[in-house]
């Protein structure tokens, strides 16, 4: 019988990675969406811009799969971007219970108007950072990232 695995259980929030990140994406959610709400949008509909800026026509699964969200979460964002003209939604001639999404001109002209807004946050967050201490944590993060994936992976 393999040996089991000690488990830790009085870890301080402030030292564990998982309550760290969580915690800090709440703080960062909070500033961003200060600035969203100056147009309208919520940070849902945000990260969905963000995936369709760099590529459209994404089935909802494929929208929901690229932000991490439920496919419900998905769409009540859609239907709201929808009816504020930001999105348009196309049937799958191939299979018509899916529809791809695409941008609609309004929803582009907002690409420029609202990626300042990533350096604003960005500067908040690292202010007093340097820059060999933002790498170091962007590589660490990113290792951190492709563990959970892995883990993820396994599941099924």
């Amino acid at each position: 019988m393999p040996a089991k695995k000690k488990i830790k259980t009085k870890i301080q929030p402030l030292e564990s990675v998982g309550f760290l990140i969580r915690d800090t994406m709440m703080h960062l959610q909070i500033v961003l969406r200060s600035h969203l709400q100056n147009h309208n949008l919520t940070t849902a509909q945000w990260y969905l811009l963000r995936v369709l800026w760099v590529e459209e026509g994404l089935s909802q699964r494929e929208l929901s799969e690229r932000v991490c969200t439920t496919e419900p979460t998905t769409q009540s964002a859609l239907l709201r971007m929808e009816k504020q003209g930001i999105i348009r939604r196309v049937r799958n001639k191939k299979d018509r219970r899916a529809n791809h999404i695409f941008l609609t001109k309004k929803g582009r002209s907002l690409e420029p108007k609202l990626i300042p807004y990533v350096g604003n946050v960005s500067d908040v967050a690292t202010n007093g950072i340097s820059k060999k201490e933002i790498k170091d944590f962007t590589k660490t993060i990113r290792k951190i990232r492709t563990n959970v994936i892995e883990e993820i992976s396994t599941y099924d």
